[in-house]
């Protein structure tokens, strides 16, 4: 009952109104901390999971001075031998890291986990999580010096070292498709596999529809690729104004 009168009051805009200081702090200590924590049962952890991911894409700033509590929370689920529970902390950790600041090293962990988590009982929620994650990583995880950022070099060295496994080169190349612009930039990395995986996903005898349908997205999506670099490269270099003496 809570979590869609929740969904309701964040809906039109009473949030804050809602929950108060006090409410919010009753909340991390009591539900998401304290003694009783370890006599949940999972369905109850699920729920509060659930909860805390709400309140953490609505009401951010609320929830500053708990992030410490927060992402313990979560991530002492990660460790669930549940996979729904584990799935949605995964979905919280990633509502987390991209509301807060994170470190980098537990922001690849999470990206690389759902990566290589393409199971189909746990399809639906890496699907979200990976698609709150993902348009976050190129302001959480930027390139720096380097020509192309780390969350790009795994996702190839992933794409290289275990795209043997068909279920997993499809799980990667449904988030590409999913983030074309995300992956734009990083392109050259990805199309000679794209290109060598075509007939494995789409062409074959016994293929599913959803397969051949993914084969399609990804032929249209090479070309459009291959249309923006050529659109780009055709576009006149812009020269300064000359500050010289008339």
């Amino acid at each position: 009952i809570a979590l869609p009168m929740l969904c309701a009051s964040f809906a039109k805009g009473e949030g804050e109104a809602v929950l108060s200081k006090e409410v919010i702090a009753t909340i991390v200590h009591r539900l998401l901390g304290g003694d009783m924590l370890a006599s949940y049962d999972e369905a109850l952890r699920i729920e509060l999971l659930r909860l805390a991911t709400l309140l953490i894409e609505h009401v951010p700033e609320q929830l500053v001075d708990h992030r410490k509590e927060l992402i313990k929370f979560s991530w002492n689920h990660l460790k669930s031998e549940d996979t729904q529970s584990k799935q949605c902390a995964y979905v919280n950790v990633c509502r987390f890291i991209q509301v807060y600041d994170t470190p980098p090293k537990i922001i690849l962990q999470v990206y690389v986990a759902l990566l290589r988590t393409f199971q189909p009982d746990a399809r639906a929620l890496v699907k979200r999580a990976l698609d709150i994650l993902t348009p976050a990583l190129p302001s959480r995880l930027p390139a720096g010096d380097h020509k192309y950022p780390t969350w790009i070099k795994w996702t190839k060295k992933i794409v290289v070292e275990e795209g043997h496994s068909l279920p997993q080169l499809i799980h990667i190349w449904q988030l590409v498709v999913r983030h074309p612009a995300l992956f734009y930039s990083s392109s050259a990395q990805f199309v000679p596999q794209m290109v060598n995986s075509l007939n494995r996903i789409g062409l074959s005898p016994n293929c599913s529809t959803d397969n051949r349908r993914l084969a399609i997205d990804l032929a249209q999506l090479i070309i459009s690729w291959e249309m923006q670099r050529i659109e780009a490269a055709s576009l006149p270099t812009t020269r300064p104004a000359s500050t010289g003496p008339a």
